[in-house]
């Protein structure tokens, strides 16, 4: 690869992925962005969804939750509460959590409770698109 990026991908127990890679295509606070060498400084928000990324070998997805992306010229850091790829997901306990999930917050009695439910069908779902695609 000629100009690349330097990516590293964390949660708060491991660091998943540290690598250079062509772009990084992630799932932002304000929808999905891409990062190519040379970007201008950027920190933002991230949410429950998949990060896309070629690292010369292919293009790697993961499945992401809540965090944050600082984005410098040829660095992108991603912090998230988990990351996972798609041979991490066993799609029949997905689907099993997401009914789960779904009926809890069907059932909740306060608002704050159903808003928790709703955070985690996020964090669901974002395991499920990747499955999915």
């Amino acid at each position: 690869m000629e100009k690349v990026l330097q990516l590293e991908i964390a949660t708060p127990d491991k660091l998943v992925f540290s690598g250079e890679v062509a772009y990084v295509t992630a799932p932002g606070g304000l929808g999905e962005f891409t990062v190519l060498p040379n970007h201008t400084p950027l920190l933002t928000t991230i949410s429950p969804g998949v990060v896309r990324f070629d690292d010369g070998s292919g293009v790697k997805e993961f499945a992401v939750g809540w965090g944050y992306a600082e984005v410098r010229p040829y660095k992108v850091l991603i912090l998230v509460e988990f990351a996972c790829t798609r041979d991490e997901i066993d799609p029949s306990e997905l689907q099993m959590e997401l009914d789960e999930t779904l009926a809890k917050m069907r059932e909740a009695s306060s608002e704050e409770e159903r808003a928790s439910y709703a955070k985690q069908l996020e964090r669901l779902r974002a395991k499920r698109k990747l499955v999915m695609a």
